[in-house]
């Protein structure tokens, strides 16, 4: 069992990823792919490693819109930059213990490679982490009683990459961090749509809060029953006196568009870069 493991770690490896695309794009033998990609991989540690902040580590993730079922040896993969050790984790160790470190650690790799396009299994985690994947699974089953579903491969794979991809930034946007912030982190995915997503979320919770229905809002909005269903859950969830002010400024941003919201693809006032809910 633990060597299939190894192997299916294996195949999502930054080498492995290089020797495959040398194999089947310029025609090159196994023997010939792997001496090569190991000279690449050096090459490519040596360029990359100043993007990494200090805790970080740089991982191959399975790309978030691979589907399920296919062959991890066949899975395109992204490089993501995972903070393994961040400045809060030693405060959380004395104060709550080592298991809520463990829930904090779990949380933040699977959102961070989200966000950077990439999808964690729960053997991913536990591999990065040098923990027992029954420890990972019982850390999402926790999160789940809470009322959050992390965003693991599996999990991902059952919402669907729009639904998965969405949710995250407009969590971590509502919850954590600034427009700025989180567009930083995304790179090129690109500042309209993540104003699309919450102008979208936006329109839900308006319309949630006038009675309308699932299949009624489907009517109006012109998107999916399921996406729809996934913004309810996640208003739901949200729904807190803490982040009151950051909900009713994101319906704001629907109910009393900017006078400079006419310009094609810009983002509306209440997402302009530096703001989140308020002053920070």
């Amino acid at each position: 069992m633990k060597s299939g493991i190894a192997k299916r770690l294996h195949h999502k490896t930054s080498l492995h990823a290089i020797q495959v695309e040398l194999q089947s794009g310029y025609d090159l033998s196994p023997v010939e792919a792997q001496v090569l990609a190991r000279r690449v991989q050096q090459l490519v540690d040596e360029q990359a490693g100043f993007a990494r902040q200090p805790g970080q580590i740089t991982y191959q993730a399975i790309a978030i819109d691979e589907p399920p079922g296919k062959p991890l040896e066949d899975c395109r993969k992204v490089a993501v930059h995972l903070t393994v050790m961040a400045d809060e984790d030693s405060g959380v160790w004395t104060d709550e213990g080592s298991l809520a470190l463990r829930r904090l650690r779990v949380h933040r790799l699977v959102y961070e490679a989200t966000l950077q396009g990439g999808a964690l299994s729960q053997e991913d985690v536990a591999c990065i982490l040098g923990v027992s994947r029954k420890s990972v699974k019982r850390i999402f089953a926790y999160f789940r009683e809470q009322g959050e579903w992390l965003p693991s491969r599996g999990q991902i794979q059952d919402m669907g990459r729009g639904v998965s991809h969405k949710i995250p930034i407009i969590r971590r946007y509502v919850e954590d961090l600034s427009f700025s912030q989180i567009s930083r982190e995304l790179g090129n995915h690109g500042i309209a749509s993540m104003a699309r997503y919450l102008n979208h979320f936006a329109l839900v919770m308006i319309l949630e809060d006038r009675g309308l229905t699932v299949q009624q809002m489907e009517s109006v909005m012109g998107i999916s029953e399921n996406l729809i269903g996934q913004y309810r859950d996640l208003y739901a969830a949200l729904n807190k006196p803490e982040h009151q002010r950051t909900l009713e400024r994101l319906k704001r941003t629907v109910l009393q568009p900017s006078s400079r919201a006419d310009t094609p693809n810009r983002a509306p006032s209440a997402l302009d870069e530096g703001e989140k809910g308020g002053l920070r």
